[in-house]
């Protein structure tokens, strides 16, 4: 009886234990997980980094102007904290200093697109790659450029049964048309499984009978 009560004792530990990793790494893919519109608010810190890779570190104000539009005001804070960290102080009113680069930045659209629908094998999980981009132009005074158009796009794959978390009913822009299922996954997939079962009974039988 103590050994019984030992083993069931450490398969109950170890079964506790499985729970916990099973539990924690799923709360690491979870939190790894990004939304769409994270993904957006990442396209809107790679077109700061681009505007301040092009303005001399020296440069410590910029006047900045945001012509983001309804849609994507929420990019606003963003944007201008992105700034801050690329060590640049903002100023949204003239300066009395002469020289301070002005940046304009004028979005035009942001929107995500999904590929084909597509399994991780033949009874997989359902993937289907992202497409998230925003695009427009800016405008930056301190060089001799001109206007500039951007059109900024990151692709990466995830789950379908994810879309429903990943996307937000507050900003379409989030939100894109899903494909359907290719025809010959799923009508591929009930033959196999019926071919393998016969494939199985035949030789169960074929071996009884020798």
């Amino acid at each position: 009886m103590k050994f019984v009560s030992k083993y069931l004792f450490s398969a109950g530990r170890f079964t506790l234990l499985f729970f916990v990793i099973v539990l924690l790494l799923t709360l690491k893919v979870n939190a790894q997980l990004k939304t769409n519109l994270d993904v957006f608010y990442s396209l809107a810190d790679s077109l700061v980094d681009q505007i301040n890779f092009e303005i001399p570190s020296s440069e410590k104000k910029i006047l900045l102007t945001l012509n983001l539009g309804q849609n994507y005001s929420l990019f606003s804070n963003s944007i201008k904290e992105r700034f801050r960290k690329n060590g640049k102080e903002i100023l949204e009113q003239p300066p009395d200093e002469l020289n301070i680069p002005h940046v304009d930045i004028v979005m035009e659209g942001a929107g995500v697109e999904y590929g084909e629908m597509f399994r991780d094998g033949w009874f997989g999980t359902h993937y289907i790659q992202r497409y998230s981009t925003i695009f427009g132009n800016y405008l930056q005074t301190f060089s001799e450029s001109g206007k500039r158009e951007f059109e900024i796009t990151r692709i990466d794959t995830v789950k379908v049964d994810d879309l429903k978390f990943l996307e937000n009913d507050s900003f379409p822009f989030t939100k894109g048309t899903v494909p359907s299922e290719p025809f010959l996954s799923g009508f591929a997939e009930p033959l196999i499984a019926i071919g393998t079962a016969a494939a199985v009974i035949v030789l169960f039988f074929t071996v009884r009978s020798e």
